[in-house]
């Protein structure tokens, strides 16, 4: 186990050093500044807003867990968690989009119109769940 840990340490540390070998080599400095600009205004927005949220979020809905079924929870996270890999994957697409592109055969869906729905689709779902989960906790023992 050990052996495997000091192997996968030192592949990682030697991919991160070739990418970063090729980001330096490849990319001009404007690049590698708005690149920098990029990264420092994603940890901003994660530790000022997310983060801080998330914990406010999951904070109150651990307050009132006991009187929610374990299912209605298990079905709030896989759905937030689906809904959130989705949203990762098409946000570029839209702000791509929005930024407009010189082939108009890229990008032609709707994908914000499509995320919506996504989103609509598992909130249904969730609450289909949690509509049920309650009815059957509530419903008396045979």
């Amino acid at each position: 186990m050990r052996i495997a840990r000091v192997l996968l340490i030192l592949a990682g540390t030697a991919l991160g050093l070739y990418g970063a070998v090729l980001l330096v080599t490849t990319l001009p400095p404007a690049s590698l500044l708005a690149l920098a600009v990029w990264l420092v205004g994603v940890l901003v927005v994660h530790d000022a807003v997310l983060a801080p949220a998330t914990s406010a979020i999951r904070a109150a809905w651990w307050r009132h867990a006991d009187e929610r079924p374990r299912t209605v929870t298990a079905a709030v996270q896989v759905g937030f968690a689906v809904g959130a890999v989705l949203s990762l994957f098409v946000l570029p697409e839209i702000w791509a989009q929005s930024r407009g592109s010189a082939n108009p055969t890229i990008l032609v869906g709707d994908y914000a119109l499509r995320l919506a729905v996504v989103w609509g689709v598992i909130a249904a779902v969730v609450l289909v769940i949690w509509r049920t989960a309650l009815r059957r906790a509530r419903r008396p023992e045979r």
